[in-house]
């Protein structure tokens, strides 16, 4: 298949697994309209970088470059840096198995994915109160100790004595940000995993979570019916059920792609267009965790990797006072969302491939590999954080 061309979509991926690496080489010709964004034009591309580099860094003015402070000159220095390393992903990084909307653009989320790896690596070999400090370079507002809210001081539905409402906790509760933060990211997750067996286990699993670290993090400590009822029963399932709608939605189209330049009138170009960012075919993904134990134990490295991501959420926030309203959650949240496609999709892919010699792919690797630091700051931070850390966890305790 091309990527905007009139081949019939297999349902196989077309592209070539070659030494690890994915190939575009299998695509064929795309479609005169848009053949130009498939043109590398890495030298161009080049020249022009460096063109906005002499402009951005005053090479030749240094007068002009040299007049501001020493803060200032970092930042702009490192924002560079990032700059040309992402440039460099998008055009030479090697490609995944997803083409739509552009190989480019998964090439450029595996540049940002290195990026904060390797940012959380330098936080680690930091101080706890220097890598608080250290977030105020990402938002102003950080670096400033927050309160913790805990969901569980008060767990009566009913409160007459309230002079706002009656129903004043319910009403909190309900109307919380994470409320959201549960019926999106449940639904993006079950784009991601199609499988509803599978996301039930995570959705309770995560629940047990919270339950066992309630003694730890002051978030953790909800009321029986908010963890039950709210959020597994409500916003979990409801998210759960839209992911899975969404994802029959998708499995049941035929999948037949025709070039822009072949569609008959204007509103067929533009729909043509739009669809350039939907899949350019669907898989389903089969994990069979009961296929027997070593692909149970694969299965289950993915649950567990899966919620230790979840779980580091809450840690690192409460170890680098980041309020849950900061736009660098978003931002942390946005980017695993977008590492976790072309993730799930390569795991998947190993988990069915049948030959004798395989590895798993790039941004496997890098999702693990990040998850691992998250985990090793959250550890390293938390000494001496949790004032109750000695009490054995909730969950053995039931």
């Amino acid at each position: 298949m091309d990527p905007n061309g009139g081949q019939k979509v297999k349902r196989r991926n077309p592209l070539v697994h070659e030494n690890g690496d994915f190939a575009l080489s299998s695509l064929g010709d795309v479609d005169p309209w848009t053949a130009w964004a498939y043109k590398p034009r890495t030298i161009s591309l080049l020249l022009i970088g460096a063109c906005f580099l002499i402009w951005a860094s005053g090479a030749l003015d240094p007068e002009i470059s040299t007049g501001g402070d020493v803060v200032t000159s970092v930042k702009r220095g490192v924002w560079a840096m990032i700059a040309v390393f992402l440039a460099y992903c998008l055009l030479q990084a090697p490609s995944t198995i997803l083409i739509r909307p552009h190989p480019a653009l998964w090439r450029l989320v595996h540049g940002m994915a290195v990026i904060y790896l390797v940012s959380l690596t330098f936080l680690l070999f930091q101080k706890r109160d220097d890598a608080r400090q250290f977030m105020k370079f990402l938002h102003p507002d950080l670096g400033v100790e927050l309160p913790e809210r805990s969901y569980g001081a008060d767990c009566r539905i009913y409160t007459p004595e309230n002079p706002t409402s009656r129903f004043k906790n319910l009403y909190d509760t309900f109307f919380d940000e994470f409320v959201l933060a549960h019926i999106f990211g449940w639904w993006g997750k079950a784009i991601l995993i199609r499988n509803q067996p599978l996301l039930w286990v995570l959705s309770v699993g995560f629940e047990f979570l919270e339950f066992t670290f309630r003694h730890m993090l002051p978030n953790f400590n909800e009321c029986w019916w908010d963890s039950i009822i709210l959020d597994i029963l409500t916003c979990n399932w409801f998210g759960i059920w839209a992911g899975m709608r969404t994802v029959r939605y998708f499995d049941g189209k035929t999948y037949e792609w025709i070039g822009i330049s072949r569609q008959p009138n204007i509103m067929g170009k533009v729909k043509r267009t739009l669809g350039q960012f939907t899949p350019a075919q669907w898989d389903k993904d089969e994990w069979h965790p009961l296929l027997g134990p070593w692909r149970f134990l694969q299965v289950l490295t993915l649950c567990i990797v899966f919620l230790t991501v979840e779980l580091n959420t809450f840690f690192l926030k409460f170890c680098l006072w980041i309020p849950p309203r900061n736009p660098v959650i978003i931002y942390r949240l946005i980017l695993w969302w977008l590492i976790a496609i072309p993730t799930i999709r390569e795991y998947n892919s190993y988990l069915q491939d049948r030959t004798p010699f395989k590895k798993v792919g790039a941004f496997c690797w890098l999702s693990v590999a990040i998850c691992i630091i998250e985990l090793l700051i959250c550890i390293k931070f938390g000494h001496g954080l949790f004032c109750n850390h000695t009490e054995a966890p909730h969950f053995l305790k039931f």
